[in-house]
């Protein structure tokens, strides 16, 4: 979590980083002009914060809005922009440090719907036919949630 320092080593090393590749939008919150919104994709993520690609540089401290479809479905999550490298094809690498740990939360439930979805896909090759998302998501949860939970601190 951001904390109001920039200490993103010690949070590389205690946060597990998963890819997690879809396109979002993020607003940038400006105190006194007008917002900006930027359109981008998600490089990795994980329980402290994410990693986007955009072609538009932003500050560092600027607080973010992130509006990412993960499986068709939406997620907001709110932080603040710890670091903003180039990323070498003339757009740039923006780590976002989240701000609350419900934040962290919604990280875990976006992994968790890639997984269910990619499961889903399995379990329909095999069948021959398209299966109800709730059904997998049990299914799922039954097989995978123990293995899945021993790489977070719940």
């Amino acid at each position: 979590m951001y904390d109001g320092k920039r200490n993103m080593v010690d949070e590389k090393r205690r946060f597990i980083r998963h890819p997690l590749s879809y396109p979002l939008k993020t607003r940038v919150v400006r105190q006194s002009a007008e917002d900006i919104l930027l359109h981008g994709e998600s490089e990795n993520i994980g329980g402290g914060g994410l990693l986007f690609k955009s072609v538009e540089r932003v500050a560092e401290d600027a607080e973010v809005e992130i509006n990412l479809t993960v499986e068709n479905r939406q997620f907001r999550i709110d932080g603040v922009v710890v670091r903003c490298e180039p990323s070498g094809n003339g757009g740039y690498n923006i780590a976002v440090s989240f701000r609350r740990p419900d934040e962290a939360l919604k990280a875990r439930m976006m992994e968790q719907v890639v997984r269910i979805e990619e499961f889903k896909r399995r379990l329909e090759r095999r069948c021959g036919k398209p299966l109800d998302f709730s059904w997998v998501a049990k299914q799922w949860i039954k097989r995978y949630s123990g293995l899945f939970a021993r790489h977070y601190d719940i």
